[in-house]
């Protein structure tokens, strides 16, 4: 393929992109491409010419833009998959790209397992699966009954998908001491979630940073102070609540001794772990994922995935 066949098809499934999975207008793609609109409605109409715009979007650009290519060798990831970054909305955006790509692997009798946070939450929400397959859910975390009673973007109404049954930790994100996390983890309705969570097939986390915006002060897992002291540690970010600093060390915190949920170390011989996350704010914390081996498949946008790889570059030097 040359560098303008290369040009046009990312082209294509961008104004695609944006307007099958955005919801954007015409009008806001043209501004946001600078193009005119007589264009972009002239690749909309080439777009589903070339049946690169079908029940879902798909194509070289989408699946294989070569930012992807970028991020995977830079990182030695097995796979990845590039959005284009969307006027707003990022979390949905991602989550829907997130729903995709798994509704693409999934299989029959095969298990999911999820973490907590925004985006996961969304992509379950997003997920629709094959009616003639079964497919089971697991929780990698205690709390995340926090999900089935929130409103905005809830698992309320959207667990029927899951035909294979639904597995969740019978515990809370976080003991309110050591003594009592030990104890949780000890009983065997906890321990056998933890066990079956680790025979996933495909597992979907969300990659937090660190500021007062983060999803783990957002739903009070943490306080701000809490927070405060675990940067000043040199956390860059965290998954499944636990923090690691920008090589992706896993830093020796009091709060880790006090979750309920699957290790980091474990999580790093799961089958195919899906990170899900974006932003300039959460640079630092997907590279410090990368870094640490905890991520099998990343999803996100191209401007994170520019800024990224450029400090990647920057790293090596």
């Amino acid at each position: 393929m040359s560098n303008n066949d290369a040009f046009t098809e990312n082209l294509l499934v961008k104004v695609a992109w944006y307007y099958y999975k955005d919801n954007l207008t015409q009008t806001e793609i043209s501004e946001i491409l600078n193009l005119s609109r007589n264009k972009v409605v002239r690749l909309l109409d080439r777009a589903r010419a070339e049946n690169i715009v079908q029940f879902h979007i798909k194509g070289h650009g989408v699946n294989c833009l070569e930012i992807e290519y970028k991020l995977i060798n830079v990182f030695n990831l097995p796979r990845a998959f590039v959005i284009p970054t969307p006027k707003d909305e990022l979390s949905r955006s991602l989550s829907k790209a997130a729903a995709q790509y798994i509704e693409n692997n999934i299989n029959n009798n095969e298990l999911l397992g999820f973490g907590w946070g925004e985006a996961v939450s969304r992509t379950i929400e997003s997920l629709t699966i094959d009616p003639s397959i079964e497919v089971s859910m697991v929780t990698l975390t205690g709390g995340v009954n926090y999900y089935f009673h929130k409103r905005d973007y809830s698992l309320e109404g959207g667990v029927d998908k899951f035909k294979g049954g639904i597995h969740v930790i019978p515990a809370p994100f976080l003991a309110s001491t050591e003594e009592m996390a030990k104890n949780m983890l000890s009983e065997p309705s906890v321990r056998n979630i933890l066990d079956l969570a680790s025979l996933s097939n495909h597992v979907v986390v969300g990659i937090g940073g660190i500021s007062s915006a983060s999803t783990i002060i957002k739903e009070e897992k943490m306080t701000l102070n809490e927070l405060i002291y675990i940067k000043n540690q040199n956390a860059v970010g965290d998954i499944l609540g636990q923090f690691y600093d920008a090589e992706g060390n896993i830093l020796d915190l009091p709060h880790h001794h006090r979750l309920i949920g699957t290790h980091l170390n474990t999580l790093k011989k799961l089958n195919n772990v899906i990170g899900v996350a974006g932003s300039p704010q959460k640079v630092d914390a997907i590279f410090g994922a990368l870094k640490g081996g905890y991520i099998d498949t990343l999803i996100t946008d191209e401007e994170t995935a520019v800024a990224l790889i450029k400090k990647a570059e920057v790293h090596v030097k």
